[in-house]
């Protein structure tokens, strides 16, 4: 590999956190059993609750990725880790791929925890197959990880990362398709909707749990790659301004 690879370090890096997190109860029991756990009452509380699976869904693998990766970034920087590893050998870049891949790790394994729940607790199959929904969890992951290490570098400490969840995250929630058709809103809710997150990722698992229109589907999917992209692009510009 090129001294000059723009990914340089990013396997180390990657590998650390992974290392990390699996001495943390907490965050192996937020990626393992808060999933599951959150389905649980889920199927205990609606008697039919597959119609809204895909919306369960998107929304807290969207939410756990958030609070996951704020969260652990933010220790990251508080503990002086970021300081070391932006001294090190590993390139700007190389340091958020890394971040992508550690945590894009951990996303697997919580889609597979809320596959194998849906499937138990929620009654859910999958008309489009599981491994589309692996992969539109996957996006939606990409876009909240993403997300998470650029604000966490605005906040000091846990709580102020918390905070942000119902200036970031509930919006998305709310106007994102899961209490009304985001075509059924005000005009000038309806706009903003569109370009948030979550609505596209509530109507690609729409698509991946009940099935419908393929045109839909990809119009969302192609969303969510931006939606991801651009938010890791964000990502490592940041960390680049903060080093």
């Amino acid at each position: 590999m090129s001294a000059a690879s723009p990914t340089r370090g990013a396997l180390p890096v990657a590998g650390r956190i992974l290392r990390t997190i699996r001495g943390d109860r907490r965050t192996v029991a937020l990626v393992l059993v808060v999933p599951a756990f959150i389905l649980f009452l889920f199927g205990e509380v609606f008697v039919r609750p597959e119609p809204i699976s895909h919306i369960i869904l998107a929304v807290i693998v969207f939410v756990l990725t958030y609070i996951l990766t704020a969260i652990g970034f933010l220790r990251e920087r508080t503990a002086g880790t970021l300081k070391r590893l932006l001294m090190s050998p590993a390139s700007r870049s190389g340091l958020v791929v890394g971040y992508v891949l550690g945590y894009g790790a951990l996303a697997v394994v919580q889609s597979l925890v809320l596959l194998l729940a849906a499937v138990a607790l929620l009654d859910v199959s999958f008309a489009n197959g599981v491994a589309l929904f692996v992969a539109v969890e996957l996006l939606g992951a990409l876009t909240a990880l993403g997300t998470g290490v650029v604000l966490s570098l605005f906040t000091d400490n846990e709580f102020q990362a918390i905070q942000l969840i119902p200036v970031v995250i509930t919006p998305q929630v709310v106007l994102g398709g899961t209490f009304r058709p985001v075509s059924e809103l005000p005009a000038y809710l309806e706009y903003p909707a569109l370009v948030m997150p979550v609505t596209h990722l509530v109507r690609a698992m729409e698509y991946v749990v009940h099935g419908g229109d393929a045109g839909d589907f990809w119009v969302a999917a192609g969303a969510l790659v931006l939606f991801a992209v651009g938010a890791v692009g964000l990502a490592t510009l940041v960390v680049r301004r903060a080093s």
